[in-house]
């Protein structure tokens, strides 16, 4: 009976860490995608920055705020 009680505790242990390792491998997948997008969106207000677009628009159109941009060089 205590052989089966360990068994099951140790299945119960192996179960939680798999499941955390899923949540975190998934949590690190939605990071990478919206630091991906943030990354774009610095990108592109960058090159519209050159471009002499005005940066209260660039704000608009990138959802950056305007401090962020106003820093780009």
């Amino acid at each position: 009976m205590a052989y089966i009680s360990s068994l099951d505790r140790k299945r119960d242990y192996n179960n939680t860490i798999a499941l955390a390792k899923k949540e975190a491998k998934a949590e690190g997948r939605v990071l990478g995608i919206v630091e991906g997008k943030h990354e774009q969106a610095l990108e592109t207000a960058l090159s519209l920055k050159n471009m002499g677009i005005p940066v209260d628009k660039i704000a608009k159109a990138t959802g950056l705020r305007i401090e962020e941009i106003e820093r780009l060089k």
